[in-house]
C-alpha cells in the first residue's frame, strides 16, 4: 500500500510541474548579440511551448522606433515573424511581451548590430 500511495504522489508532481512548466525563449533572428552583415528586413523571436505574442518592437541605438510589421497573435504558437523596412546599420533593440495559455506574462529584449 505504502508503495503505491508513493507512486501516486510521483505522478502527481510530475504531471503538476508540466502544468506550471512556463516557456522560455528558444532563440531569436538576429541572435542577441550578433553583427548582422546581409540586409534585415525582418526579426523573429522563438519559444519552446505556445505562447502569444502581444507586443514587439524595434529600437535603434538613438531611441527611434523602427516600424515593425506583425499580426498580435490570436492563437499560441511558438515562432513568430515582424517584417522590418531594411534596417539601416547601427545598433537595434527588440523588445518583446508574450503571455502563456495559463495567463503567465513574459517579456524580453535582445540586440544586435546591423553592419
Amino acid at each position: 500500500m505504502k508503495k503505491i500511495q508513493t507512486l501516486v504522489t510521483i505522478v502527481a508532481l510530475a504531471a503538476s510541474s508540466s502544468v506550471l512548466a512556463h516557456s522560455t525563449m528558444e532563440g531569436t533572428f538576429p541572435q542577441d548579440g550578433a553583427m548582422v552583415m546581409e540586409p534585415t528586413r525582418h526579426v523573429e523571436v522563438n519559444f519552446d511551448m505556445p505562447m502569444k505574442l502581444i507586443n514587439l518592437k524595434v529600437i535603434g541605438a538613438d531611441g527611434t522606433p523602427v516600424a515593425v510589421d506583425y499580426e498580435r497573435a490570436k492563437e499560441a504558437g511558438t515562432h513568430f515573424k515582424g517584417m522590418t523596412p531594411v534596417l539601416l546599420p547601427g545598433n537595434y533593440t527588440v523588445h518583446w511581451k508574450a503571455v502563456g495559455d495559463d495567463g503567465h506574462m513574459m517579456d524580453g529584449t535582445f540586440g544586435f548590430m546591423q553592419h
